[in-house]
């Protein structure tokens, strides 16, 4: 038999979700009938068919740890992670059998409820959703502290204090300690009672603090950020940036810097972990954030898609996202923003050119592959050495020379792109560099080329070009 094969086969079988989730359940089940077994009288028949059963689960988790403990790489490992649930199986006396609650510590960890509880909070209004995971810790340290101290109180009390006789007064003892933070009505009796009475004003005061700091952490932002709430259906003429990096800063940098669209605004669409930092300081006030997926309808109207101008998506890889998955979320988000504005113009980010015609067949304006144009820029830097420096200049407003589009007005229409070159050259000391066609198809450097009716030229000069003169 083959061991390695057999321990991973293992492994992988307790990570299956179906398994997690059927464990955590039956966990569920076998705390409740722990609980109704301690609340009835040692020695009814009921407690003993209850015992019976409870012994059951217990050797369905003795054999589902064995399997596990054989299965681990490390059984120094397993113990530190499983040492708990090794400890709830052991105990046979029945004022031990308490251990057994704490199962519900293991649910919580093996089951992924906390990955669960995050991934459909995604699908709640951004104020419900905020705090989400703090307010799912709460909860859970809330039900485990209350049914464990319901146990043991139960099991240390009754018989000796008057007070907790039944399984319903233990549980409400347990709920007002754990809020009021001290015991009520009245002190236990019994020494391990007040060590448990301890625990739980404890657990209570460290569930108010988190759950005072995430209300707090989300008051004060509310607070924040409501004299800065934007009115996105004011915006018009304006430029979309879906995900947020360094590269979306420099976009928006650059576009601030062009004289036509200094006063347009930038909504940025990102679902962002923390606030954003700028290198620029004086950015921040002109580009407004809406935290949420670029990919969704809702969110893109929201940002005023069909009264928007440009629209630029860049490839999103947060959360683990892998290459194939930003360009699925690239080509959704450039689709949509082509459907619902067909005059905006749109270019997007891939990672992979084998996608671009999936952006063609959807009438995309343009996209980019980043990794081949830094590839094309270094090959010319090295045939060509300086040149980046060109580049530089000519891709920044911030100095120099620029790349200006210009459209040509009728006066010029049955000209010759040499005239306008000479033109330009002459009057503004400007470079013709290309012309496009109303078709979108472009040339650059043509030999011989006649100006028709909506086309337009890029150039070169130190500032924006007016053929009207």
């Amino acid at each position: 038999m083959d061991i390695p094969a057999l321990k991973r086969s293992l492994r992988h079988f307790f990570r299956q979700l179906w398994f997690q989730i059927g464990l955590a359940l039956l966990i569920v089940v076998s705390v409740s009938l722990v609980l109704v077994e301690l609340s009835l009288l040692e020695g009814s028949s009921e407690a003993q068919h209850l015992s019976q059963i409870n012994r059951a689960f217990t050797v369905v988790f003795a054999v589902e740890m064995a399997l596990r403990g054989f299965a681990s790489p490390s059984k120094r490992q397993f113990l530190r992670e499983y040492w708990l649930d090794v400890f709830a199986i052991v105990p046979i006396l029945r004022p031990f059998r308490i251990v057994r609650v704490m199962r519900l510590v293991r649910s919580l960890r093996t089951s992924h409820w906390f990955g669960i509880v995050y991934r459909y909070a995604q699908a709640f209004p951004d104020v419900l959703r905020r705090g989400a995971m703090e307010y799912f810790l709460v909860f859970s340290l809330l039900v485990t502290t209350i049914v464990f101290s319901t146990a043991a109180i139960l099991v240390f009390e009754r018989n000796r204090n008057p007070q907790i006789e039944t399984l319903a007064d233990a549980f409400w003892y347990s709920l007002y300690s754990i809020f009021a933070s001290e015991p009520i009505p009245d002190l236990p009796v019994s020494i391990v009672g007040r060590l448990i009475s301890v625990f739980v004003m404890l657990m209570g005061m460290v569930t108010f603090a988190i759950l005072t700091g995430t209300v707090s952490a989300f008051v004060i932002e509310q607070l924040r950020t409501k004299t800065m709430i934007t009115e996105f259906e004011e915006f018009s003429g304006h430029m979309i940036i879906c995900g947020w990096n360094k590269k979306a800063e420099i976009i928006a940098h650059e576009y601030r810097a062009s004289r036509k669209n200094k006063r347009s605004p930038i909504v940025a669409i990102a679902q962002l972990e923390e606030e954003p930092t700028f290198s620029d300081p004086g950015l921040k006030s002109y580009v407004h954030f809406i935290d949420d997926d670029f990919t969704k309808v809702s969110v893109l109207e929201k940002a005023g898609i069909r009264r928007a101008k440009t629209c630029i998506i860049l490839s999103d890889k947060s959360y683990g996202r892998t290459d194939r998955d930003a360009d699925a979320r690239t080509i959704l988000a450039a689709l949509t923003a082509e459907k619902l504005n067909r005059d905006v113009y749109t270019c997007a980010e891939l990672i992979n050119r084998e996608y671009g015609s999936h952006l063609d067949m959807g009438h995309v304006n343009d996209y980019v592959v980043s990794e081949e144009q830094s590839g094309f820029l270094l090959a010319q830097a090295a045939i060509n050495p300086g040149l980046l420096g060109i580049f530089s200049e000519l891709l920044t407003y911030e100095r120099g020379n620029q790349f200006y589009q210009i459209s040509i007005p009728n006066s010029w229409v049955g000209q010759t792109f040499f005239d306008l070159f000479i033109y330009l050259k002459k009057t503004q000391n400007a470079i013709l560099i290309a012309a496009y066609k109303k078709d979108g198809e472009f040339v650059v450097n043509p030999e011989r080329y006649v100006f028709e009716f909506k086309d337009r030229v890029v150039a070169i000069a130190r500032e924006e070009i007016d053929l009207q003169l």
